[in-house]
C-alpha cells in the first residue's frame, strides 16, 4: 500500500508540476531555506545528486548570480549551471574547486540510492552514500560555510549524525512536512564548518608571443643610383 501510495501524485506534486520545477522534493529545500536561511550570502553552491535538478532549479531561482555546479550519475537536461555527469567516487576535491572558482559557501545532497524494498539495507546504502558526500564536503567546503543532507534514518543514522559535530558547530537534525508520512528520511544542516580549505587556482600559462620580423627589401647604394643617371646620353655629345 504504502509504495503504491509513493506513485500517487499528492498537493507537492502538482504544485511543483505548476510551479516548472522537475520534481516535488523541491519543498523539503524551500523549508529548510525558509527556516535556516542557507543560501544567505551565498557565492558558490554545489549541488551533490543532483537529478532530477529541482534543487539546482530552486537555488538558481533564489540566486541568479551564484555560480551553481551540479553532479550527478545521471543526466540533467537543461542544467541551469555548471553539470558533471559522473560518480563523485571519480571526482577530485580539486574538479570542484577549479568549476566553481574556489570553496563553496553551500553544499546540498539529495543522494539516495535505488530503493530495494528493504528497509534495512536502503538504510545502510544511504548512510554510505551520504558518508561519501561528506568526504566531499570537507575538500570542497569552505570555512564556517553550511552543508545540508539527505539521511534516511535507521541504527547507523544517529552516530552518524553526532560524527557531523567533528566537522561542524551545529548540527540541527529536520523533517520538512514535503516528506512522505511513510517515509524515513530526514535532512541535516550543518552550519559552521570548522577547518578551511586550502587551495590556489592554477597559474594561468600564457603563451609566449611570437614576433613576426617585417620583410625589408633591399636597395642599390644611392651614390651609384645618382652616378648612373647624371651620365650624359653619347648621342647629345656632338651638339
Amino acid at each position: 500500500m504504502g509504495r503504491n501510495n509513493r506513485k500517487r501524485p499528492d498537493r507537492w506534486t502538482e504544485m511543483a508540476k505548476e510551479a516548472g520545477y522537475a520534481a516535488r522534493s523541491v519543498y523539503k529545500l524551500e523549508e529548510i531555506q525558509r527556516r535556516f536561511q542557507v543560501l544567505r550570502k551565498t557565492r558558490r553552491v554545489l549541488d551533490l545528486g543532483c537529478a532530477p535538478g529541482s534543487w539546482s532549479q530552486y537555488v538558481r531561482r533564489q540566486r541568479p548570480q551564484v555560480t551553481l555546479m551540479g553532479i550527478d550519475i545521471q543526466n540533467v537536461e537543461s542544467y541551469p549551471g555548471i553539470f558533471l555527469q559522473q560518480s563523485i567516487l571519480d571526482t577530485t576535491p580539486e574538479i570542484f574547486l577549479t568549476q566553481l572558482g574556489g570553496a563553496a559557501d553551500l553544499v546540498i545532497s539529495d543522494m539516495a540510492p535505488n530503493t530495494s524494498g528493504d528497509r534495512f539495507t536502503d538504510h545502510l546504502r544511504q548512510v554510505e552514500l551520504v558518508q561519501m558526500a561528506v568526504s566531499t564536503v570537507l575538500g570542497v567546503l569552505r570555512q564556517n560555510g553550511t552543508f545540508v543532507a539527505k539521511v534516511f534514518d535507521g541504527e547507523d543514522a544517529h552516530p552518524f549524525v553526532l560524527s557531523l559535530s567533528e566537522h561542524f558547530t551545529k548540527v540541527r537534525r529536520v523533517k520538512p512536512v514535503a516528506v512522505r508520512n511513510e517515509s524515513v528520511e530526514f535532512f541535516v544542516v550543518c552550519t559552521g564548518k570548522k577547518r578551511a580549505v586550502h587551495w590556489s587556482p592554477p597559474p594561468v600559462v600564457i603563451e609566449p608571443e611570437t614576433i613576426i620580423e617585417p620583410e625589408v627589401e633591399e636597395v642599390g647604394d644611392a651614390s651609384e643610383t645618382s652616378t648612373s643617371t647624371s651620365q650624359e646620353d653619347p648621342s647629345d655629345s656632338s651638339s
